[in-house]
């Protein structure tokens, strides 16, 4: 049995249980090792309320211990897990006094209300069942409710609302609070990380994005019936690495998601490498069983396996520590096991915050609203982001004017783990920075020295060149995009090829990128630098349009940013150098040369190959070469021919040699063209 099946059928924690086990002289690595049988035998004896001596495990020897009757419980578990009454009533024995009246400012745990009217966990679970409301120990009771349990046990409720709560986001502990896990959803392109999120969402986000990629890096709250997950859904495409290592600096898990028919893929590799370099605990979800049989399912996670420990993963089907679950994102087979994995992974992690802090916000993505100006999407890990609150990100400085939650409701406070976007930024904000709540006063000083600091969102970029690589040509783009997430992956994307084709394809730069739609300034830019205009997921002011016509601007819109990357290099490609090798071809016997008026034919026999009208000859006498030259008239039987094969005679005229001598042999070479490769 493993720690969290145990965990699971007494409906505590796993960390309660490691903690048990490890009193008891048991030393268990996680909630997924399997527990020895005498550790079995010893749980089980300390959760039966029995006075016996069960066997404790040691390094050295076994010894006896007198287990505690009840194992250590916490009242507060990251995430809640139904709680039957009988079981309530065995863990909050205490002698009962009558409450007639009790005073809460704000919504809390129903064990806390327990505790109030001094009565049991059970009590209230019970009371609310009767109402048609199935509830757990840990759930957050809001007002309506904690009456309703005032009436039906006869106890007034006075309602004190603390007008800056954020218990409804929140799980209230003793040491501060239990936050929700950030989860990080990271893979190869197409393997169904947006599938899955969309499955969980019940939102039709595929469709919505174009080519079934994810263009933004965006963070959703997720409901389970194992506790609530936030989700950060990463872009797929590889030039988003950058995105993703960010995505994975805020995260609490990583799940790396492989599709069984594929495998490993470069991307997978990069995702593996990003999650292993931040530190944070990997889970595999195999994606895609429902387009197996269960023979090919098998050999298919088998190959798996193997790839991923080729990788340095080790899941637990061949001995390692890594979590992996088969699911179908399409059909939502395995979800529910994936979600319970998440759970009891983010248990052992005991995550808190306190919410009462100095507000500290990681930044996912920044872009231009209509009517809101610069907002940002952020993910506080500390404190709580209010409205009205004055804050500095990177150059950038603000005051919180509106709070949108990932359903798109408008909220007055955000506390840790809750994704919201964020309006009132007075410039873009730095993707991958941190938002820092502030005083007034610090706010005004801030502000005055960012005056001065010009946005890389409007800034033009330009890959400088020296004057020798100029002579070759070049290809000059405008960048205009929605979000500054997605013009940094553009530029970051055009760099790396400007690097890797510098050496034999024309100059490529960015003579301007910025954010939002194509304006007649644009195009005024773009005529005279000679430049492309490259939009993504923006509109062409009508304006814009008449004067690119005018003007003969080209202008290319995509939808998908690799389809743009994908543009661009075929682009370098036509003007990648050229290597012309010189191959030979064919050999000749020169018979006899005759000379009329200025032109000197040399009449041949073909040996071997096939002789071409353009082809280079050699003149090779007495095995050195004597001179060489290039075929400008081929003829076979006084016919003009382009080619003449092994086994006929012919006769030409070259430029460049007109020393011909009767038996000479003439090697014959044809020009092969190579992409340069240095």
């Amino acid at each position: 049995m493993r720690v969290y099946e145990f965990a699971k059928e007494k409906d505590i924690s796993s960390k309660d249980v490691l903690d048990l086990l490890e009193k008891g002289g048991y030393q268990v690595a996680s909630h997924m090792s399997v527990v020895p049988e005498e550790g079995v035998d010893y749980l089980k004896k300390a959760f039966s309320g029995k006075k016996e001596k069960p066997t404790v495990v040691s390094e050295k020897k076994v010894v006896t211990k007198q287990p505690e009757v009840k194992p250590e419980v916490k009242e507060e578990k990251p995430m809640g897990r139904s709680f039957d009454a009988s079981r309530a009533r065995r863990f909050n024995r205490h002698e009962k006094k009558d409450v007639k009246q009790i005073s809460v400012e704000k919504p809390m745990p129903l064990f806390e209300v327990a505790k109030l009217m001094n009565k049991t966990d059970g009590d209230l679970i019970y009371a609310l069942l009767k109402t048609g409301k199935a509830c757990n120990r840990n759930q957050i009771l809001p007002f309506d409710a904690i009456n309703a349990l005032g009436s039906v046990f006869g106890i007034q409720v006075d309602i004190n609302e603390e007008s800056d709560s954020v218990d409804k986001y929140l799980s209230v502990s003793a040491s501060g609070v239990t936050r929700w896990p950030i989860v990080v959803v990271m893979g190869h392109v197409d393997h169904g990380k947006t599938t899955l999120l969309d499955f969980l969402r019940k939102k039709n986000t595929v469709e919505k994005e174009k080519g079934g990629i994810t263009q933004h890096l965006g963070a959703y709250e997720v409901n389970s019936k194992h506790g609530k997950i936030v989700f950060l859904d990463t872009p797929g495409h590889e030039a988003f690495s950058f995105l993703r290592s960010r995505g994975a600096k805020v995260t609490d898990i990583a799940i790396l998601i492989i599709a069984a028919e594929d495998g490993v893929k470069p991307q997978t590799v990069e995702a593996i490498k990003h999650a292993q370099k931040s530190g944070v605990p990997m889970i595999v979800a195999i994606n895609k069983i429902d387009k197996l049989s269960k023979s090919e399912l098998d050999s298919a996670l088998q190959a798996v396996y193997r790839e991923l420990a080729d990788n340095n993963v080790l899941v637990e089907d061949w001995g390692g520590e890594i979590i992996s679950v088969p699911i179908s994102a399409q059909t939502g087979a395995g979800v529910d096991e994936l979600l319970e994995m998440i759970v009891l992974q983010s248990e052992m992690l005991d995550l808190k915050a306190d919410p009462n802090a100095s507000a500290q916000a990681f930044v996912l993505e920044s872009n231009v609203e209509k009517g809101f100006g610069p907002v940002a999407t952020v993910i506080p890990l500390e404190g709580s982001l209010k409205r009205g609150d004055y804050f500095v990100c990177g150059n950038s400085t603000g005051k919180v004017r509106v709070l949108i939650n990932s359903d798109g409701d408008r909220i007055n406070k955000a506390g840790p783990s809750v994704p919201v976007t964020v309006v009132g930024f007075d410039n873009f904000a730095e993707i991958g920075g941190w938002l820092k709540v502030i005083s007034a006063q610090e706010y005004k000083k801030a502000k005055s020295l960012s005056k001065g600091v010009v946005s890389s969102a409007v800034a033009p970029l330009a890959l400088t060149l020296s004057s020798k690589e100029e002579s070759r040509g070049r290809i000059n783009v405008i960048i205009k995009t929605d979000t500054r997430g997605s013009k940094e992956a553009i530029e970051g994307s055009i760099k790396k090829l400007y690097e890797l084709t510098k050496k034999d394809c024309a100059k490529l730069s960015i003579v301007f990128s910025g954010i939002g739609d194509v304006t007649e300034n644009d195009v005024d830019l773009a005529d005279t630098t000679n430049s492309l205009v490259l939009s993504l997921h923006v509109k062409m002011e009508r304006k814009a349009l008449n004067l690119a016509k005018d003007k003969k601007v080209k202008i290319k819109d995509f939808d998908v940013i690799y389809h743009l990357v994908e543009y661009l290099e075929k682009k370098l490609e036509k003007t990648k150098k050229i290597e012309i090798k010189w191959v030979k071809v064919a050999q000749l016997l020169v018979k006899k040369v005759f000379k009329i008026k200025k032109f000197v034919i040399a009449g041949c026999s073909v040996q071997d190959g096939v002789v071409t009208n353009g082809n280079r000859v050699i003149c090779m006498r007495g095995g050195k070469s004597v001179g060489e030259g290039v075929i400008n008239s081929l003829e076979r039987e006084k016919k003009v021919v382009k080619d003449v094969r092994a086994g006929y005679e012919c006769g030409f005229i070259s430029d460049g040699f007109k020393g011909w001598k009767e038996a000479d042999i003439v090697h014959v070479f044809a020009p092969e063209k190579t992409k340069n490769s240095d």
